[in-house]
């Protein structure tokens, strides 16, 4: 009984002290540090919800309960080893989360802020609709060809770390373009496409591949690698898979598939393109029939459409 009695009394005096002492002098103040707790808990949520680190995280939450009641109720033994272990707490939480913080600190820095960096929301009406336009055509080129690709398209998080790894190019856009560069017999085609202010700024990047396990395992390295680059960026990444000529689109970490040319130039404006520049006609459009990573497996090779909406076969 002495034992039950002591932890009620530490949780007695815990809940005193931080629930119900707290609360006698509540005022505005608090409320906005409760919202801002309440929003920085949910960002961590979220950025840990679709990665490992879930079960490291409830790993950790179980580890310094354990110390709390190790501490409440008096184990001479165990406090002696759990009290080394929580002082060196801190350090090992930063090498355990160490890609965890990195992606989640290089996501915050990539954002231009006061337009210190390049500025990537003057680009021009014309010039996000030719950019549209040009994603599309040459995604259906390449799907027919059955050439895989990998065309980043950057918006407002710098894609410079990915830049340097590749060969800067510095080209006008265009589906002719594009074709080109990830022609089989080229140097440049293994490796990724990044378009920055509506021009093809670079080729043969690397990206970082997602370290997820839940993904369709049927999906290889260029998925896997737009899907890591949309963790870490709001960067919108396009994929055309060499083996099935399947055409995705991955955007904040989501991977849709089956796209044809006119649903993925419909998903393309809805995203690069603000509604007011948009044509009333075309307000609202989207991919609907995309279909999630998550939900369903890819489907089976459908005839690609051309620019006027017709399928061709496939050569």
């Amino acid at each position: 009984m002495e034992f039950f009695a002591k932890v009620w009394e530490g949780l007695s005096a815990f809940v005193a002290n931080n629930v119900i002492r707290p609360f006698s002098t509540f005022g505005f103040l608090d409320v906005i540090d409760i919202l801002l707790l309440a929003g920085m808990f949910f960002f961590l949520y979220r950025f840990a919800q679709k990665r490992r680190s879930t079960k490291l995280i409830i790993g950790v939450v179980l580890f310094f309960l354990i110390m709390y009641l190790v501490g409440t109720m008096e184990m001479v033994a165990l406090d002696f080893v759990v009290g080394d272990l929580r002082q060196l707490g801190v350090i090992a939480l930063l090498i355990i989360f160490q890609p965890e913080l990195r992606a989640a600190l290089e996501k915050i820095g990539g954002v231009k802020v006061f337009n210190f960096q390049h500025n990537h929301t003057d680009k021009t009406n014309i010039s996000a609709h030719y950019v549209v336009e040009s994603v599309s055509r040459a995604a259906q080129k390449l799907s027919l060809a059955g050439h895989g690709a990998l065309i980043v398209i950057e918006r407002k998080n710098s894609l410079d770390d990915y830049k340097h790894t590749g060969s800067v190019i510095d080209a006008v856009i265009s589906p002719d373009m594009l074709c080109s560069i990830f022609y089989k017999g080229t140097a440049l085609h293994d490796g990724a496409v990044i378009i920055r202010d509506g021009r093809i700024d670079s080729a043969a990047c690397v990206l970082p591949m997602t370290s997820r396990v839940d993904i369709d395992s049927e999906l290889g390295t260029r998925h896997r690698a737009a899907i890591g680059t949309t963790e870490l960026t709001d960067a919108i990444v396009v994929v055309v898979s060499e083996e099935t000529g399947n055409i995705s689109l991955s955007k904040d970490g989501e991977l849709q598939r089956g796209f044809t040319y006119s649903s993925l130039r419909a998903a393309l404006k809805d995203i690069l393109i603000p509604v007011e520049n948009k044509p009333k006609k075309a307000r609202g459009k989207s991919a609907k029939n995309a279909k999630s990573t998550k939900s369903a497996k890819p489907a089976d090779k459908k005839k690609p459409e051309s620019a006027d909406g017709s399928t061709q076969d496939q050569p």
